[in-house]
């Protein structure tokens, strides 16, 4: 008889992190969106998450740590997504996909991924400060499911060189497709202005590659 593999239940301690790293991150979301993200500490976030800044720094390097985090759920269906596209594509083209089809159906006006990324762009485009922090490579960060995904397709190990070269060069794409979104004079935080956005970009993007 077939036995079925059974997936590892988190402990009560594991659970526990999990429930304070998701209550800094949420904290520190509604923080700066009150009262901005130059004006919100580590203390503040700490205090309204009701831990002490000792702990806090188990879980994040800084504020600007908190808001990357942000990016995680987002991510995860962006690898996923990346993972479904075909193999005789650019991993660019592999990448702009994935963002667009996380991003372009109608039920991602409400999904927790695009909620997640209009909470990100309403803080970073009011701080110039994090720049593209939120986007960039870090492979024991966010991205590692993406990083695995990609390294799938070009055959390379996760620490291979072009990589973090993918993953930078997409980090400023990113960047500029949703610079200024949600300020005053600006489009709205919208699926269907993001995803233009980025359409839009990827194409003078890819124009670059030729004389």
């Amino acid at each position: 008889m077939a036995t079925i593999a059974r997936i590892p239940v988190p402990g009560l301690r594991e659970l526990k992190k999990q429930r304070t790293r998701a209550t800094l991150i949420d904290v520190a979301i509604q923080l700066c969106i009150d009262q901005g993200y130059e004006n919100t500490t580590v203390e503040q976030i700490a205090a309204a998450a009701e831990v002490a800044p000792r702990t806090f720094s188990r879980y994040f390097s800084g504020k600007e740590a908190v808001i990357v985090a942000i990016y995680d759920e987002v991510a995860d269906d962006v690898a996923a997504a990346c993972a479904r596209q075909p193999l005789g594509i650019t991993h660019y083209e592999a990448l702009a996909r994935a963002h667009l089809e996380t991003f372009a159906s109608e039920e991602c006006g409400t999904s927790t991924s695009f909620e997640r990324i209009r909470l990100l762009l309403t803080i970073v485009n009011s701080a110039p400060a994090i720049g593209l922090a939120p986007f960039m490579f870090r492979a024991d960060g966010f991205h590692h499911g993406a990083v695995e995904v990609a390294a799938q397709r070009m055959g390379v190990a996760a620490d291979h060189p072009s990589i973090r070269i993918l993953f930078d060069t997409w980090a400023v794409v990113m960047g500029v497709a949703c610079r200024g979104l949600g300020t005053p004079g600006s489009p709205p935080i919208e699926p269907d202005v993001v995803c233009d956005r980025i359409e839009s970009v990827y194409a003078l993007f890819t124009q670059l590659w030729t004389p």
